[in-house]
């Protein structure tokens, strides 16, 4: 079967509009890959422990959200950790950046690297003193222990 024929000048819009929605969508995974430079690494390793409100938690993951670093990663959790069980009381704070960047909120939760009793004061908060209207970011944090208490069970058991 042929193709209807098409003129020249009808093409040339066409693959314009594809070229152009290509490089839209493209586009945030290619300023997402910037490598990490030595001292990014070396900050960002330094800092990851030491956060201790959600705004400097927010900045750090802006800052360096585009490097990819398991010693800071260990160090994020660790200040995920202690300011959801020592700081409870800002988790409005948390859902307010959260909803301004639904990454911070898949960037923000609990895993087997912390320490289960923290993860466990964590789920108590999230099951008996969950802040009206933050229901949601709750379920979320209770799931996330869960999984953790879970993960870290398993992994004590093959030990």
């Amino acid at each position: 079967m042929s193709t209807p024929a098409r003129t020249n000048g009808q093409q040339i819009p066409t693959m314009l509009a594809v070229v152009v929605l290509v490089m839209i969508i493209a586009a945030p995974a290619f300023s997402q890959s910037r490598p990490c430079t030595k001292a990014e690494h070396v900050q960002m390793e330094n800092e990851a422990v030491t956060l201790r409100t959600w705004d400097s938690l927010y900045q750090s993951y802006k800052r360096y959200g585009h490097c990819d670093d398991v010693d800071a990663a260990e160090g994020y959790s660790e200040s995920i950790a202690r300011i959801l069980a020592d700081h409870w009381e800002t988790l409005p704070r948390l859902a307010e950046l959260i909803q301004k960047d639904g990454g911070f909120g898949r960037f923000v939760g609990l895993n087997a690297t912390m320490d289960m009793q923290d993860v466990a004061k964590i789920k108590g908060l999230a099951t008996a003193h969950c802040p009206a209207g933050l229901e949601k970011l709750c379920s979320k944090l209770k799931r996330d222990a869960g999984d953790a208490i879970a993960d870290d069970a398993s992994t004590t058991k093959q030990k």
